[in-house]
């Protein structure tokens, strides 16, 4: 057995807590030490029920069945060993032993900062952190994320829309959270990666998201929560941001909604104000050079939205001129110049005029 094997069992047994593996380590030094040493020198270390535990679980353990099943799926497995491993992580109290990853770990995701929030999102929140994700993404900057449903999923669609984006779950690869994310998945995987610490087929459970909370601020230089309520797993991940050193932001909301009362008092704690990109990227000097090559990717449309994004390709349009081109009425209307907006699709001018974006093209 080699020591990537060896991490990998130890990766999978359940009983295996960052607490008993870390007084492990520091008894035998290798994890190939802990998985021959015997169960009465185990428990010497971590007692004895603990060790029983142990010792049953690591017989079960199949590392090359792990192994087969993400090399099947076109994953990477990265130990803690591997010279691929994200050096940001290993500063972390317990940094995971294992990742899976499907995609790409690069470089340029030294340069990333996390957007988070509730599962529970107003329209507000989402097309707010699809709005920042799209933004940071067309400035070089890597969107990390939970790919929850509600503010994760937003802010990794619009990071899809101009950039890199990661996803890190809280179940393992083969076993996505939420059911039928396989596609949004595939498309992360493909401009930027999916990680994951858990065993290929382990199911989510009420331990696993938290846990995984401490590695979308580990693998990121800020954290910014666009929603969540007063207890969130998004504040979660905003302390484990502060417990390293990172910086945390927050999108404030009105004092009526209960899914900002989280962000809301992040502020009157010391977070910065996001009113805008830019109160981020002021907190990161020389990040956020727009990139002038490739120009963003448009996300899809309803066919209304479509239609109205069409009707500006030639001039500034006013609402009423709008409104006899697509037939829409004036509500509708309204609503669909916001979410387009606030996508960085189109941009109002004076007079109530609107226009499309430079999409850097």
């Amino acid at each position: 057995m080699d020591r990537r094997e060896a991490w990998i069992i130890l990766n999978a047994l359940p009983s295996l807590t960052p607490r008993r593996l870390a007084r492990l380590l520091g008894a035998f030094g290798d994890p190939r030490g802990i998985l021959t040493a015997s169960e009465e020198e185990l428990a010497e270390v971590i007692g004895t029920d603990a060790a029983r535990k142990v010792a049953r679980e690591r017989k079960e353990a199949d590392p090359q069945r792990e192994l087969s099943m993400a090399s099947r799926a076109g994953a990477t497995v990265i130990t803690v060993d591997d010279p691929a491993y994200p050096e940001v992580l290993l500063s972390l109290p317990s940094p995971p032993i294992v990742l899976y990853v499907l995609g790409e770990l690069t470089p340029a995701d030294r340069k990333a900062l996390a957007i988070v929030g509730t599962r529970r999102a107003t329209s507000y929140g989402r097309l707010v952190a699809r709005k920042l994700g799209q933004e940071l993404a067309a400035r070089g900057i890597t969107v990390v994320s939970g790919m929850a449903p509600g503010i994760d999923i937003a802010a990794h669609k619009g990071a899809l829309e101009a950039g890199r984006t990661i996803a890190v779950l809280g179940t393992g690869l083969g076993r996505p959270y939420p059911a039928g994310s396989e596609k949004l998945l595939q498309e992360i995987a493909e401009h930027g990666a999916v990680v994951s610490e858990f065993p290929w087929e382990m199911e989510g459970t009420k331990w696993t998201f938290p846990r995984r909370n401490r590695i979308i601020a580990g693998l990121s230089q800020g954290v910014i929560v666009v929603e969540a309520p007063a207890r969130s797993g998004a504040l979660i991940t905003a302390e484990y941001a502060l417990e390293q050193g990172k910086e945390v932001f927050a999108v404030p909301g009105p004092i009526t909604s209960t899914a900002s009362q989280g962000t809301n008092r992040l502020i009157q704690e010391g977070a910065v104000l996001v009113a805008s990109v830019e109160d981020i990227l002021g907190e990161f000097p020389g990040w956020g050079q727009r990139d002038q090559g490739e120009g963003r990717r448009i996300p899809e449309l309803s066919p209304q939205a479509r239609g109205v994004y069409e009707a500006l390709a030639a001039e500034p349009l006013g609402i009423s001129e709008l409104m006899e081109r697509t037939g829409l009425p004036h509500g509708e209307l309204s609503g669909i110049l916001l979410e387009l907006e606030l996508a960085g699709l189109i941009q109002e001018l004076p007079g109530r005029r609107f226009t499309r974006a430079d999409l850097g093209t």
